[in-house]
């Protein structure tokens, strides 16, 4: 049996959590209203006590002590709970704690600053795809990752010091050799098993290939270059694999990134904490 046959049973995959499910939803509508999404998260206690604990955390608090989960949601942003609320929900799902080799704060720090960065580029790279897709498919590009890490720790423990010794071997050929599968599909395998909306399946599926060509491509090949960019030291003067795009938006959206630089690594923190 391969290795995406035995994540393929619905006893091995993990569940997503209902209340992540419903705080996506009530979230990305058009116009979300705040006390829907409050009462959304509200159904989760320990979430509710989690994102007003966050809400008064140095690096967010103001002078008041913020006591009330709308109160929490306007300070910290609309954008930030919804992605806060769902990774704190998959953090329960996952167990990385068997995987010394596996940093979770980086992990979550990748992941923010990829969905950041997707998108702004989004409305230049991918006109005709919703922005939000490229917002939540960079926070989820890499979520096979996570599977791979929980499923399969001490394996995956092997492939990460590996590739943490030479950088420049794939990550995802090492996983190959030693699972028969890379974060790429255990990713698509487990969004697709989770019924999320089929762009981001595409996207975590498919934004460590390049050149891929299929459904989604636009949205795909942002969220890889994003990543890459980052990874890059976000260099404007790096323009391939972004058509037509100029320098100086690229300047723009690099700028706003940077600016965005201590809050991401500050919510990585977080996460990372649990």
């Amino acid at each position: 049996m391969t290795t995406l046959e035995q994540l393929g049973g619905r006893e091995t995959l993990p569940a997503l959590p209902y209340a992540a499910h419903e705080i996506l939803v009530a979230t990305s509508s058009e116009e979300p209203d705040i006390s829907d999404v409050a009462a959304t998260i509200a159904r989760e206690p320990g979430l509710t006590a989690r994102i007003v604990a966050i809400a008064n955390h140095a690096f967010f608090k103001r002078q008041e002590t913020v006591y009330g989960l709308e109160q929490a949601i306007l300070r910290i942003g609309l954008n930030r709970v919804r992605v806060l609320a769902t990774s704190l929900l998959l953090n329960q799902v996952f167990d990385a704690s068997a995987c010394p080799a596996f940093q979770l704060e980086r992990y979550w720090h990748d992941a923010l600053a990829t969905g950041f960065c997707a998108a702004r580029l989004a409305p230049h790279t991918a006109p005709g795809e919703d922005q939000e897709a490229a917002y939540l498919g960079g926070v989820l590009h890499s979520i096979g990752l996570l599977l791979l890490v929980h499923t399969f720790p001490h394996t995956m423990n092997r492939v990460l010091a590996e590739h943490e010794a030479d950088p420049e071997r794939s990550l995802a050929a090492l996983s190959y050799a030693a699972l028969g599968c890379e974060h790429g599909e255990a990713g698509e395998l487990l969004l697709r098993e989770w019924e999320v909306p089929e762009a981001i399946a595409v996207i975590a599926g498919h934004a460590h290939q390049p050149g891929y060509r299929g459904e989604h491509a636009a949205l795909v090949e942002t969220v890889r270059f994003a990543h890459e960019w980052l990874q890059q030291g976000l260099d404007p003067q790096r323009t391939e694999g972004v058509p037509d795009l100029p320098a100086p938006t690229l300047e723009r959206i690099a700028r706003a990134c940077e600016a965005e630089r201590e809050s991401l690594a500050a919510f990585a923190q977080l996460l990372a904490e649990g």
